[in-house]
Order: structure tokens, then C-alpha cells, then sequence
């Protein structure tokens, strides 16, 4: 919800990766198996589908994984319904329906009363931006099952997990098989064993613990303590504490921005799946496609807020840093997608020119120095100002919408 707040661009672009990939894994899916619907693709992607071995959960399964496994012979394909999955749910199309409905009807009223004079307020108006962003995400979450709690087992046939790697590399598999460029074949195959034979035995390098586990024997303030006493090791008393309580948290916070655009794998973690997860999606024709509606969100929410360019404000020093700030949401986030589709070109290009280490440098110092503090102090001016607005409102505001007298009566 903070992130929504701050920049609901993001979680548009997360939403819509998401919806992408779930088309695509249904549009493949959907031949070989009879029932799988968009649903059954969401609920993967969320990491409903768990791989147990000898009745122990091993993993989360990701997309490939489970229709590598399903291709060796290893599992049988899932064959949950998709009433089982919505019962699984905490919403349903009722509910979903209900929200849209309030929404579309605030909506509907605050455009009522600007059409007949009536006073907007400020907050009113970034009511209205963040209720259309509302619609934008049922529609992509639309199939999408709600607050799940518990996963689906697939169970390991026999046979070692280990051992499916090298049986699939013999099968003489279609295009649709593609293994990940950025895992070779015996980094897979030694993973996957030492997760059978040791399914409880967390490795020992702290890049590998599963940190979604933690050890329900110690409680948070003894976690907390173990890592600061790690961290002041590391680093010094001094910049220990320092990466504690402003590096690691400032860390954690931009990290997220590049999950919702960027993560499409577990990671470290095998039992869960990261919070800002999509699957990974063999077609690339769709990995661009979700920056499209995020660019088009972007600026329509901040033309939103210049909707109230001339209401009413306390002082003209809040009128005009409103206006600004209007227009910096409105704009940044082209300049945004233009940095970051620079970067990528750049990264494509094989040469190490010169020019090319500092257009790098300099789009990289735009990102992080510029457009992304600019962005975030502009959208929290458009949130406080709201607020700060209600301590002088004009006696407009009071003035009830009388919707009987717009009625045709005799």
C-alpha cells in the first residue's frame, strides 16, 4: 500500500507483467491440459504449486520447472479446478464488483459537482486519480485469486530430481523448452539434489539462506540483535549501525522497485516467492509490452491532479508547489522510461567505447540522483498538501448534491 502511494506507476507495471505472463502460460498451457484456465496461470505465478519429495515440501515451483518436471515424467500435472482455487480465495467477482461499483459512484460524483459549480477539494481530486487506478488494476488482477494462504503439493514421482536435468537435455523437446540463459545445466542439477537429499539442511553461505524461514525459535528482537552484531562485525561499530538502520532499510526500499519491473525468478528463496514476482516468460516479445499502459497510467494520474490547477488553495506558496508537483508526476516518469530504455540499449551494444561507459554513468546518475528523488518529493507534496488544505475550505465545499432535483418529474 506505501509503495501504491508513493509511486503507483510501479505496481501498475508489477500488475501488468503479471497479467502478461499469465496469458502467455495460458495460451500454452491450455491445449495440453484440459481446465487450465487464466486462473490456474495467476495461482502459478503466485507460487501456489509446491514440489514435495518423500511428503516434505521442497520448493515453490516456477513455470518451467513444473513443465519440465511434468515433460520427464517426474509429476503429474496439477489437476486442481478452478472452483478449488477461487474457493481457496478471499474475493469473488461480488466483491470485486461491489468496490468498482463505489468507486465508479465517487467518481460519478465528484464530476457531478464540478459540472454544476459546485467546490472540488484537493483531496477529492487525488481521491479521483487513485479510484481510476483502481479499475486499471482489477482488470489486470481481475482472474487473479486473493490472499491465498496455502499451496497446492505436487508430489515427486520416483526417481531422484537431480536426474531430471540430464533426462530432459536427451528428449528431443519443441521450442517451447528453453532453459535459462543465466543457469548452466550442472548449477541446476547440483541445486536440485542437494534440495532433495538435504531438503531441511539450509546451506551455510549467507547468499543462499532461504531468509523467508526464519528460525521460529528466536524471536524478532534476537534476530534483529544477530544481525546487528553481524553488521558491526563486518563493517565497524560505526558504519555497522549506520548500514543498519539506513542502509539496509534504504536498500530493502529501492531493491523493491527493481523486483516490480525486473524480478522473474525465487532467488534465495525456495518456500516462498519474492512480494513483487512475476514468472518468467519464454516470450520476448512480452517483456516490453508491460512498460506501455505503465507510461500511458503515469501520465494520465498526474493529469489528474492538474484537474485542480486552479482551486482553491490556503496560500499561493501551495498553489503553486501543488502545480509543479502536478506537472513533475506528469512528466518524470517519461523521462523515466526513456533513461531506463537507454540503459538497456546500451547494455545490448557489444563495444566498450568510451562514450558508451558514460552515457551509462550519466543515465544511471539521472535515475538515482534526479528523476526518482524529484519524482518521490513531488508525490508526497500532492499527498500532504490535500490535508493541509482542509484547514481553509471555501463554504462550497458544504454544499450537498442535491441528485433528486436532477431528476425529470412533473
Amino acid at each position: 500500500m506505501g509503495y501504491f502511494l508513493l509511486t503507483p506507476e510501479f505496481i501498475i507495471m508489477w500488475a501488468a507483467r503479471q497479467r502478461y505472463g499469465a496469458r502467455y502460460l495460458t495460451k500454452k498451457h491450455i491445449k495440453k491440459h484440459t481446465g487450465w484456465t487464466r486462473t490456474h496461470a495467476f495461482f502459478l505465478i503466485m507460487g501456489g504449486f509446491t514440489l514435495h519429495e518423500g511428503g516434505k515440501p521442497v520448493r515453490i515451483l516456477e513455470a518451467r520447472e513444473l513443465e519440465e518436471l511434468w515433460r520427464a515424467g517426474r509429476i503429474q500435472w496439477p489437476t486442481v479446478s478452478k472452483a478449488e482455487i477461487a474457493d481457496r480465495s478471499k474475493g469473488d467477482y461480488l466483491s470485486k464488483t461491489i468496490v468498482l461499483f463505489q468507486t465508479t459512484w465517487f467518481v460519478g460524483q465528484c464530476i457531478a459537482r464540478g459540472a454544476y459549480g459546485l467546490t472540488v477539494t484537493e483531496l477529492e481530486v487525488v481521491t479521483v486519480a487513485f479510484a481510476s487506478l483502481t479499475g486499471i488494476i482489477y482488470y489486470l488482477w481481475w482472474d487473479k485469486p486473493l490472499d491465498v494462504r496455502c499451496s497446492i503439493p505436487v508430489h515427486l514421482l520416483d526417481g531422484r530430481l537431480g536426474d531430471i536435468v540430464g533426462n530432459i537435455e536427451k528428449e528431443e523437446t519443441g521450442p517451447e523448452i528453453i532453459l535459462s540463459e543465466k543457469i548452466s545445466v550442472e548449477e541446476i542439477t547440483e541445486r536440485d539434489r542437494n534440495m532433495v537429499v538435504n531438503p531441511n539442511t539450509l546451506p551455510t553461505t549467507p547468499i543462499q539462506v532461504d531468509t523467508s524461514t526464519p528460525d521460529p525459535a528466536r524471536t524478532r528482537i534476537q534476530q534483529f540483535r544477530a544481525f546487528r552484531r553481524g553488521a558491526c562485525e563486518e563493517y565497524g561499530t560505526l558504519f555497522g549501525h549506520a548500514y543498519v538502520f539506513i542502509g539496509f532499510p534504504l536498500k530493502r526500499f529501492v531493491g523493491a522497485f527493481y523486483d516490480m519491473s525486473e524480478c522473474k525468478t525465487l532467488g534465495n528463496k525456495s518456500l516462498r516467492v519474492p512480494t513483487f514476482y512475476s514468472s518468467y516468460n519464454d516470450d520476448d516479445h512480452n517483456e516490453d509490452k508491460p512498460t506501455r499502459p505503465t507510461v500511458c497510467v503515469a501520465t494520465i494520474f498526474g493529469a489528474i491532479h492538474c484537474i485542480a490547477w486552479s482551486f482553491h488553495f490556503a496560500t499561493l506558496q501551495e498553489q503553486w508547489v501543488w502545480r509543479i508537483s502536478a506537472i513533475l508526476v506528469s512528466a518524470l516518469p517519461i523521462s523515466f522510461i526513456f533513461c531506463a530504455f537507454v540503459v538497456k540499449v546500451l547494455y545490448a551494444e557489444e563495444s566498450n567505447a568510451t562514450w558508451k561507459n558514460l552515457c551509462l554513468k550519466f543515465s544511471a546518475v539521472l535515475l538515482v540522483l534526479l528523476i526518482g528523488p524529484l519524482y518521490l518529493i513531488a508525490r508526497m507534496a500532492l499527498l500532504v498538501l490535500p490535508f493541509m488544505a482542509l484547514r481553509a475550505l471555501p463554504p462550497g465545499v458544504y454544499v450537498q448534491l442535491d441528485w433528486v432535483s436532477f431528476l425529470p418529474h412533473i
